[in-house]
């Protein structure tokens, strides 16, 4: 696990590797095929996750432009991928260092940024490390102090703070408060406090971009329709604003760009999270309301190294459920994966064993 982790963070390089489509989402898709060899529970979340994987496809022709529709799925196929890497793990520490390797470094260039080291190019005016946009950095550091801090890799600590503080991020200063604050306390009524602190402070004042997020807000939730106007329809979205024409790209909430690309089955994914939120004591559960907080004004579910993350933790907190009922009440059954099971029937062919799935 350390090495996906360290190969994602670390394989982009903004003005080398490409600035539009992020190297880590075709890196993820060459490394994450290789999690389908490795077995895991299979519970109703799976399921509801396969069942929005086929809407999702099913909806491409819809989509307003095909080539953004193409890419919304395959970031849809990657986000499944990654709940399904989560799933197959007992132990996320080994993915945390090698996370936290490429976020160090993103904050040590944003400290070089802050001095004047203007090499590696950013879109905003705030240093940004390996990612481009200010906001992303704060975003993904914060996520990553909050899986640290979970895990009492406290060490790792002090190469993230200057990224963290340099980015300038409100966002990102939520989410971690958030996750630390729910790493002691275990309780989902976190949620509602640090919503209302999070009004006060993302509205108090008003910026420009609290302005225009409002607007994509107010935009896109008049929007909605049942079906949804299909997979990457919100990369495709135009309206006029202040005499131009804004493309948000983003809704800058993740659970209202779901409902507007797929309508009511934004409720599989939307219910795969809320469902994990309950799980209050599994060590990974910080993380989580970390990243549904983040998720509520900003995009860490379409940006590349934050999505995998969450994806991934996701996954893993429905394996700890899964295996503890199984354990508690001998219910359920720990699947192997359908090449993983072509696998293991391959290696026992020769001596007439056949192999079976596990019940318990």
């Amino acid at each position: 696990m350390f090495w996906i982790g360290a190969i994602v963070s670390l394989c982009y390089v903004p003005g080398i590797t490409g600035a539009y489509i992020a190297t880590q989402w075709p890196v993820l898709s060459i490394l994450l095929p290789f999690a389908l060899w490795r077995s895991g529970p299979i519970t109703a979340a799976h399921w509801a996750g396969l069942a929005f994987l086929a809407y999702a496809a099913a909806r491409l022709p819809y989509a307003p432009i095909f080539n953004d529709g193409v890419f919304g799925l395959w970031l849809v196929f990657i986000m499944a991928g990654s709940f399904w890497l989560g799933s197959t793990v007992d132990n996320l520490r080994g993915l945390y260092a090698g996370l936290v390797l490429g976020a160090s470094v993103s904050s040590a260039i944003a400290v070089l940024q802050a001095f004047g080291y203007s090499d590696i190019p950013r879109i905003s005016t705030a240093p940004a490390g390996l990612y481009v946009n200010s906001v992303q950095q704060g975003m993904i550091l914060a996520l990553v102090a909050v899986a640290l801090v979970s895990e009492r890799m406290w060490l790792w600590l002090p190469a993230l703070a200057p990224g963290l503080v340099l980015s300038g991020s409100r966002g990102a200063f939520i989410a971690l408060a958030a996750g630390v604050a729910s790493v002691y306390v275990r309780g989902v009524w976190i949620l509602a406090a640090t919503a209302c602190a999070a009004l006060f402070f993302l509205v108090y004042p008003l910026s420009g971009s609290d302005a225009v997020r409002m607007t994509i807000w107010n935009a896109a939730a008049h929007n909605l329709t049942w079906l949804g106007l299909g997979p990457g329809s919100f990369f495709s979205w135009a309206w006029p604003y202040n005499g131009s024409i804004l493309y948000p790209e983003y809704a800058h909430n993740d659970a209202l760009q779901l409902a507007f690309e797929y309508g009511i089955a934004a409720v599989l994914p939307i219910g795969i999270f809320g469902f994990v939120l309950t799980r209050t004591a599994e060590r990974e559960w910080p993380v989580v309301v970390a990243f549904l907080v983040a998720g509520c004004y900003s995009m860490p579910l379409w940006v590349p190294v934050a999505s995998f993350l969450g994806c991934v933790v996701a996954g893993r907190v429905v394996r700890g459920w899964a295996l503890a009922r199984r354990d508690s009440d001998g219910s359920g059954s720990d699947v192997l994966s359908w090449f993983a099971l072509r696998r293991r029937h391959a290696g026992t062919a020769g001596d007439g064993l056949v192999p079976v799935v596990a019940h318990h």
